[in-house]
């Protein structure tokens, strides 16, 4: 694999930019979302997730919606990042570069994040450090659903899903020419942005075009003291510069839509915290690479990140006699992700990915309408260099499901099941086959025009990852030696010939099985409320789990491990390594199964005192616990937040402040952290203007107060907190 640079992405970017600006003044369009009440709005919209076509206070899971105005005031670089204020979902945080949505506690290999109903296709999920490959300023809407998704979407959603939904194969037929373009400022790392899309129509033909740049400094934070003992207000090394774009076509008929996207992402992004601690002596590379650009004299390793994504999807209405309409969904993914210092190339990792899904919704039969699919997919991973501690491997998943419904008077009924079939072959190691299966019933009451409450059961089983089961090396990122559950620890005494004891040394051997299968049942109780002043959601989930797997942080030293089956450093790609990195002071964590136990709430409320005043608050908590005793790492803090809204006309201003509780119910040999608060304002301006044209002016001022913040589940929890005062402003014109 070779690192490829960015200049002809530069200048499709820059064409789009240019393009989407030139043509304003002479475009209209219809905005789609008010500022003053954007929640109900949200709601209305169509889930695309779903092939049923629910709204999300139609369906019986929790399900939540960000888009139009709404959508680009919480934007920010990272996903986990523009949807970590929603009830429910946290981000992983390994600083703003790096931030993965957690949901409900859960990530990971447990989140799946989709693009337009497809896998991301990147290696987000094997590591905190490595980012998402999603673009949030080019998204139509993000679709959150809270709770196990796994009909639809496979094992790897057995804790929910986040599908990004952008406009880049166009389903509808455009007149003529419209889009938008955006921009904006931040200052708590001096980030600039900006976007542009745009799709013109010729009879039954649309071509779609849009772009992104973004660049952002290391950001800011108040004051605080690392580990080493060290005073800073900057986090090193947490630098972005991204850039994207995409080009799609669509034919759209009377009885539906084909069309195909080719879409680029190129990001260079630091990782703080992420040390090799080489000491004074050289390391002898040679790895066949020329420079890498400016970042190599910021002395901290930086990632660079290259994503080939190519997309299909079609649908015909009415094709046979009992069906409603065929949607297909083929996308081919190749990502490229390298770990760069002094030039060099220290770690990378490669992702092929093919995904085919076929989905059909059928008539009536007896009262029940739905739809049923199957999906197939094939993941090629390769890694090299210093943290190759997972062999390369190709993951087969294949699966068929079946989702319906009926409503009889005032309840809709819901129902659905999937089968699938994994296999997991590795490069010199094991492979293994895994046969999950998934089934759901739900039941949605309308109890009035304003009030309808929802409950949903579903059973759910999750394959483990390649991660979870062939791991073995150093995790520098994340200052950690990570076991996987295909080995085992054995633990023995060491004497000399007088018998003297000189401390315990471990020793790592193949474990007799591998990890099984986790299985939960999840419940989830909801409530919503929709009346002329009051909006209220409610909602509690209780998730059991047998088996789940989590990285046990085992209290032994990399130092104290005896193993000479480590698989770091090794290469089969033409690069030669001769490291001498010292992981000997990191933990040893292991891949493990026990028996644990989830439950919560998300609550959010909102108060329309008059055409002006409008007040809200939220909480949300989460508690996971091992039911033989002990709690799960890394669960996020509980949080509780309020604010108030004034709307005029033409302009409207927020006030908010989120409290983040002290997390003190903690795993084994991990540290509690204290509470804070986040005091934020926000100011939007919609002014009037001659023609159709939509205008969006906005500032915002977030951590007022320049509050020290450490997120509890971040991984670099004592070395990146919170960003400080951060002020921002911005523009949005579509037309």
């Amino acid at each position: 694999m070779k690192l490829m640079k960015k200049k002809p992405l530069a200048l499709i970017v820059s064409a789009s930019l240019l393009t989407g600006g030139m043509s304003i003044s002479a475009m209209a369009q219809t905005s789609d979302q008010t500022s003053t009440d954007s929640h109900e709005q949200m709601e209305r919209i169509v889930v695309t997730a779903s092939p049923l076509d629910r709204t999300a206070i139609e369906s019986t899971q929790p399900i939540y919606v960000l888009s139009g105005d709404y959508l680009r005031q919480v934007q920010a670089a990272t996903l986990g990042e523009t949807l970590r204020g929603l009830p429910g979902v946290q981000s992983t945080y390994y600083s703003p570069t790096s931030s993965s949505p957690v949901i409900r506690g859960l990530d990971g290999p447990r989140v799946r994040i989709l693009q337009n109903g497809l896998d991301v296709g990147d290696v987000s999920r094997g590591g905190p450090d490595h980012a998402v490959s999603t673009e949030s300023s080019t998204a139509e809407q993000i679709e959150v659903l809270r709770g196990p998704a796994t009909l639809l979407y496979g094992s790897g959603a057995s804790g929910g899903i986040v599908n990004v939904v952008d406009n880049r194969i166009p389903r509808q037929r455009v007149d003529g020419v419209e889009g938008q373009v955006s921009a904006g400022v931040a200052s708590a790392a001096n980030e600039r942005s900006m976007s542009a899309g745009l799709r013109q129509g010729t009879g039954n033909f649309v071509l779609s075009l849009d772009g992104f740049k973004r660049q952002a400094d290391d950001y800011r934070v108040p004051e605080f003291i690392t580990p080493d003992g060290d005073r800073s207000t900057l986090i090193e090394n947490s630098f972005t510069d991204d850039i994207g774009g995409t080009i799609g076509a669509s034919f759209v008929g009377d009885r539906g839509f084909f069309g195909a996207s080719y879409g680029r992402i190129e990001r260079d992004y630091g990782i703080p915290g992420h040390s090799h601690d080489h000491g004074d002596d050289d390391h002898g590379h040679d790895h066949g690479h020329d420079d890498h650009d400016d970042h190599d004299d910021d002395g901290g390793i930086f990632a660079n990140m290259v994503q080939d994504r190519y997309q299909i999807l079609g649908q015909l209405n009415n094709p046979l006699n009992g069906l409603e309409r065929i949607n297909l969904n083929f996308g081919y993914t190749e990502l490229q992700h390298e770990e760069i210092e002094d030039g060099f190339v220290e770690s990378g990792f490669g992702v092929d990915q093919t995904e085919l899904r076929i989905t059909a919704r059928h008539q009536e039969i007896a009262g029940w309408r739905g739809a049923f699919g199957v999906q197939l997919k094939r993941e090629d991973y390769v890694s090299y260099g210093v943290e190759a501690f997972t062999p390369d491997t190709r993951t087969d998943l294949a699966g068929v499901f079946w989702l319906t419904e009926r409503t009889i008077g005032d309840i809709t009924y819901e129902l659905g099941a999937r089968a699938e079939y994994v296999e997991l072959d590795t490069d010199g190691l094991a492979s293994l086959e895994y046969a999950p299966v998934s089934a759901s019933a739900g039941v949605n009451y309308r109890l009035s025009d304003e009030l309808n409450m929802t409950a949903n059961l579903a059973y759910s089983e999750r394959a483990p990852q390649s991660g979870e089961l062939f791991s073995n090396g150093a995790h520098f990122a994340t200052r950690t030696f990570d076991i996987g559950g295909i080995y085992e620890i054995h633990e023995e005494h060491e004497h000399d010939d007088h018998g003297h004891d000189h401390g315990d040394e471990y020793h790592l051997a193949f474990a007799d099985y591998a990890l099984g299968k986790e299985k939960s049942a999840n419940l989830d109780l909801g409530m919503h409320y929709d009346g002329v002043r009051w909006h209220f959601d409610a909602n509690l989930f209780y998730n059991r789990i047998d088996d789940f797997i989590y990285a046990r942080n085992t209290g032994i030293l990399s130092s104290q491990l005896d193993s000479d089956m480590g698989l770091g450093g090794h290469d089969d790609h033409g690069h030669d390594h001769d490291h001498s990195h010292d992981d000997s002071g990191f933990l040893v964590y292991q891949y493990t199964q026990a028996d644990a136990e989830l439950y919560g709430y998300e609550v959010s409320a909102h108060y329309l005192l008059n055409d002006e005043w409008r007040f809200g608050a939220f909480s949300d908590y989460t508690r996971a616990k091992l039911r033989s005793g002990g709690n799960i790492p890394r669960i996020p803090a509980q949080r509780t937040g309020l604010d108030v809204t004034y709307s005029q006309q033409s302009w409207d201003a927020k006030l908010s402040y989120t409290q983040y509780w002290a997390q003190n119910d903690v795993a084994e040999n991990e540290a509690p952290t204290d509470s804070f608060g986040i005091l934020s304002a926000y100011l939007n301006f919609y002014p009037q203007t001659a023609g159709q044209q939509d205008i969006a002016f906005y500032l915002k001022a977030e951590n007022l107060t320049n509050r020290l913040g450490y997120v509890h589940n971040s991984f670099i929890r004592d070395y990146a907190p919170m960003p400080g005062m951060n002020i921002g402003a911005g523009v949005r014109i579509s037309f």
